[in-house]
């Protein structure tokens, strides 16, 4: 059928996220991120409240960005909704639960980042996608965001908001996904 790619996974989010990897790469490190012996330490953020209103924003900017794509007011605005709700939903828990298992306690940053993970994810096939897949889409994303981020601490690159994770790996693994489901 070709490639599908409805709302940009691919050439917003992927592009945007592969250029983010080549600016943390060059900058290098922040101060203290990494220890003497090259563990990464946790940088938290300044305010968990403004983090979450941020993607509470962008959640609901991802309506009009995703719908928005059709250029038409017809019936697929509406599943493009719902595909977009679910998946963003699905990644947020399977982060919250990924990190729950694996650190004994839910973490609000990795949650907010499977939030966002699942929405990048389904922005490649939210008009074509069923509702189930586009759960399916997202909770796979709420776990590869938690893999990657930690990949790239341990290959050293500095990614202070998980832009890398988020955006490169699960904007190109939503454009995969969607020849799945």
């Amino acid at each position: 059928k070709g490639f599908i790619d409805f709302a940009g996974s691919t050439v917003v989010h992927s592009v945007g996220g592969w250029c983010s990897l080549i600016g943390a790469w060059v900058v290098g490190p922040r101060i203290g991120k990494f220890t003497k012996d090259g563990k990464a330490r946790l940088i938290p953020g300044h305010s968990l409240t403004m983090a979450a209103l941020g993607v509470f924003i962008l959640f609901l900017g991802w309506f009009g960005f995703n719908s928005g794509s059709t250029t038409a007011a017809n019936g697929t605005v509406s599943r493009i909704a719902v595909n977009t709700t679910l998946a963003g939903c699905a990644g947020a828990i399977t982060a919250m639960f990924v990190t729950w298992f694996k650190f004994g306690k839910p973490d609000v940053g990795m949650t907010l980042n499977g939030v966002l993970a699942g929405l990048v994810a389904i922005t490649a096939g939210c008009a074509n996608a069923t509702p189930l897949g586009s759960l399916i889409i997202g909770g796979i994303a709420g776990v590869v965001v938690f893999l990657a981020v930690n990949f790239f601490d341990r290959i050293k690159i500095d990614d202070p908001v998980g832009a890398i994770s988020v955006h490169g790996v699960c904007g190109s693994l939503g454009t995969i996904l969607i020849a799945v489901f």
